[in-house]
């Protein structure tokens, strides 16, 4: 069932709403553990990444549950909420454990904590969840930047970059987690240049 949605998603998603272009397909291991932290503009950001990988979780915003049927068929697919309005700490344990379940796990959040429609706060608003996840973890971070604001039935570009290591012993140092957190974001848009010389 698992493999069939992947593949309604993708040819829904990914070939009929928007015709989605991969650049750096050949970064990603499937045998391997990302955090994937892509930019985030658009509702359906999420559906261009989980054709692609295996053994996904996904941290999503907790107001997307309250409709009990979506909830159950979310939970199915390995999404789980985060509270955006606080420090979730049972929300960060369980993205950890998700990428601690199986060799090649990996966790789909959004740095930036929801969709961003304003181009002044491009780069500007990151959230530390990812970088401490890492720091925690040991997993590394596959950043990745998504065509901002596509129009429906359009190309979107979706780019991914080299892995990021965050190292552990920073892990209980804010300053350092939030450093690293503002690094990985702009690394993120950097990552639009790549489009552009195509």
């Amino acid at each position: 069932m698992y493999k069939i949605m992947k593949t309604l998603v993708k040819g829904l998603c990914c070939h009929f709403i928007y015709r989605v272009k991969y650049i750096g397909l050949e970064k990603i291991d499937n045998s391997k553990k990302y955090i994937i932290c892509p930019n985030h503009s658009n509702v359906l950001d999420p559906t261009f990444i989980f054709p692609l990988m295996d053994n996904l979780s996904i941290m999503a915003k907790s107001e997307i549950f309250k409709y009990k049927i979506l909830a159950k068929l979310f939970t199915r697919y390995r999404v789980f909420p985060v509270n955006r309005k606080k420090r979730d700490v049972k929300s960060t344990l369980h993205a950890i454990e998700c990428l601690n379940f199986e060799e090649n796990s990996k966790l789909l959040m959004f740095p930036e904590g929801g969709i961003l429609k304003k181009k002044e706060d491009l780069r500007n608003k990151v959230r530390n969840g990812a970088v401490y996840i890492s720091a925690e973890t040991g997993v590394p971070i596959l950043p990745v930047f998504i065509t901002r604001r596509p129009h429906l039935f359009q190309r979107v570009y979706v780019v991914f970059g080299d892995t990021i290591k965050i190292p552990e012993e920073i892990k209980d140092d804010k300053s350092k987690i939030r450093e690293y957190s503002k690094k990985m974001i702009n690394i993120v848009y950097d990552l639009e240049e790549k489009i552009k010389k195509k």
